[in-house]
């Protein structure tokens, strides 16, 4: 256990050092309202500096980018990811970090049909599309909202655990995350 947060912390001091400014304007103010909401149950939500155009554009590319890179897997899913559920151990946005108390009851299902659920206990809160490459260690993640920007992270599997590090590509590159494999959604205490 020491070891892997060891890990994560190394991930979080070498990823501080070396994060980029977004410096976008910010969306319109009745749009970023409705995107806060939608991501409130969902803690890889990070667009909050992005105008309604820019995540538009970033779907349409992210989507095309997704198809190609299943035709060229052949649609490869791949048992250390999809094989049970992933809970939220901890995120780093910025210089922000969230933890078990703020992320209890929080998960993501990889499936082997190349999507994804996400949700608080035994609420399911969105879904979407992604794809892996397990020789790059580059995951894709489209969400089926509209609302909400495509995402492309560095993984980083260890036994149970897994890391997420956001990529510039979708403007990401200010955000960690790990994450813990479960074998059941998680029960409200």
């Amino acid at each position: 256990m020491r070891i892997s947060f060891l890990i994560f912390a190394i991930f979080v001091l070498l990823f501080s050092s070396c994060k980029m400014e977004n410096k976008s304007a910010p969306a319109h103010e009745n749009g970023m309202k409705l995107k806060a909401t939608e991501g409130n149950s969902y803690p890889l939500f990070n667009q909050e500096n992005l105008r309604e155009g820019e995540i538009r554009s970033m779907r349409l590319a992210a989507l095309n980018t997704l198809e190609h890179r299943q035709k060229e897997s052949g649609n490869k899913t791949y048992i250390i990811l999809d094989k049970d559920l992933w809970q939220f151990d901890a995120v780093v946005k910025s210089s922000d970090m969230d933890t078990h108390d703020s992320l209890s009851g929080k998960w993501i299902d990889f499936k082997e049909d190349l999507t994804y659920d996400y949700g608080l206990y035994q609420d399911k809160h969105g879904s979407g599309k992604y794809i892996y490459d397990l020789d790059k260690a580059i995951m894709l993640l489209v969400d089926d909202s509209d609302g909400i920007k495509p995402q492309e992270f560095d993984v980083k599997l260890r036994n149970d655990m897994m890391v997420l590090v956001g990529q510039y590509v979708y403007q990401d590159n200010n955000l960690q995350c790990k994450l813990t494999r479960l074998d059941t959604i998680p029960v409200k205490k």
